[in-house]
Formats: C-alpha cells, structure tokens, sequence
C-alpha cells in the first residue's frame, strides 16, 4: 500500500479485509500498535488488547472461506453492562482500525464470524467486564494486491467497493433548505463517515446541524434494526475526522461540539 501519513488518508482508502497473509505481523508494527493500545485505554477506560497468533478464534470462517488467515484480534473489552463504553469501543476501535491502515495492516470489523468464547480464553476479561466484540487484523493479501497503486486509486477501489447512502440519506431529520445550507465542516463530516464500516453494512447512524448552536447531532435510525451503540461510535470518529476540530457528546443524540 501507498504511505499515507493523515488518519483521514487512511479513512479515505481502508475496505474490510477477509483474506490475510499467513506471515505474522510486523513486531515492529506490533510494538507501534500496542503503544497506540495503552495511549487510547487510558483515556477511554476500555481495555482494549492485540492478541495474535489463534487462529482457533476464527477456524470456522477460515475453513468456509469467509475468512482466510485470519488468527490475530484486537479483543475490545470493556466494564460490562456499560451503553457508554460500547459506544467508545466503536470510537476507539475505529481509531485503531484506522491507525493500523496507516501501519500497511488489514483490518477487519467481527460480529459473528468467531468464536467468543474461544476469545475470551486468549485475552483478559475480568468479572467486572465484558468481551464485547473483535477485530481481526494482520498483514493482508488485498492489501498487497493493491501496493503498487498510488492514493487516488485506492480512494477510487474504496468508493466502488461497497454501496454507501448519500448525504441526503445521512442527513435525513434535515429540511432541504438547512441540509444545503449546512457548513462545509458539516458536509466534509457526513462524507467521511459515509464510509465507516457498520454492520450489515447498514449505515444506522443520522446527522443533523443545528444551526441555532452551530453544532451537529447524531442518532441511531430506528428504521435500521442493525444499529448498535458500537456502531454509533464508529461513525461518531469517522465524522471526527472529516470535520476537524471539535469533539463529541457520548449517547445516542449526543451533539458534535465544534471548537
């Protein structure tokens, strides 16, 4: 893959890697991601963790094909019963996500296609905690397929790689009028989480700027019965990003604070 040095680079180009190579990762690339791990735990209160080297966690969708390679995880891991804290593990995740494209990694969003249980034997979930979900991650083969093409390319593979709703969709609680007379920041927000991953691919979450406060809201559409807190938090960070300078209110309805 072409170096890219802005998380907004690497939101701009990632696509959920299924294939991964064989090869183990990079302990270089390990030892960088493991220091992003701690930086983000201590301000989040998750207990995020890189386990690799078990393949047993996904051995089913290896064998299907679903998968290929896949043995190491991020174990997002979390205080249990904790709304908040799910949304973070969205946010946070994402950004790590985010952090090892930049790394030249593959990464990959897991619902259902592992083995909790056998996660939880490989990783640290306390009685006060819970496994909340994982993301595979490692070096990747479509990744490599792609090395030698520059970034307008990969953007290019990114847009065509999936069907994404239009702004319009994603700003469907706005009237014609407010949604084109949004600011830019606004608009560059929508755009780039237009391409956070969810599950089912189905884009739960809506914008809207309220131009009375000259901020942005964001809530779960009730008509995507796919929607989690997890991926509120994802697009919440994609927004982020695309945005600038600002920051979010945690919670469904949360405000997008713009600094």
């Amino acid at each position: 893959m072409s170096e890219h040095t802005q998380l907004i680079d690497a939101l701009n180009v990632r696509i959920t890697t299924r294939h991964y190579d064989a090869d183990p990762i990079d302990p270089d690339a390990a030892r960088q991601l493991e220091s992003s791990i701690d930086a983000i735990n201590t301000l989040s209160g998750l207990d995020i963790q890189l386990v690799q080297g078990h393949p047993d966690v996904f051995a089913a969708d290896n064998a299907s094909g679903h998968l290929a390679n896949a043995s190491n995880y991020l174990a997002l891991v979390g205080p249990k019963g904790d709304p908040e804290s799910l949304e973070k593990a969205g946010f946070y995740g994402q950004r790590l996500v985010l952090t090892a494209t930049l790394y030249g990694l593959g990464t990959g969003w897991v619902a259902g296609s592992w083995d909790a249980d056998r996660a939880r034997s490989h990783c640290r979930v306390t009685g006060s905690q819970d496994l909340y979900l994982a993301i595979t991650i490692g070096p990747s083969k479509t990744e490599a397929a792609y090395g030698s093409q520059d970034y307008e390319a990969l953007c290019e593979r990114q847009r065509t790689h999936r069907p994404s709703k239009t702004y319009e969709e994603l700003t469907a609680p706005m009237e014609g009028d407010a949604r084109d007379q949004a600011p830019d920041w606004f608009k560059a927000g929508v755009e780039a989480a237009a391409k956070a991953p969810s599950a089912m691919n189905g884009q739960p979450v809506l914008f809207a700027y309220d131009p009375v406060r000259s901020d942005a809201v964001a809530r779960l559409d009730p008509a995507v019965s796919t929607g989690s807190l997890v991926d509120l938090g994802i697009a919440k960070l994609n927004f982020q990003i695309g945005a600038g300078a600002g920051t979010w209110l945690w919670g469904d309805g949360g405000r997008f604070i713009r600094s």
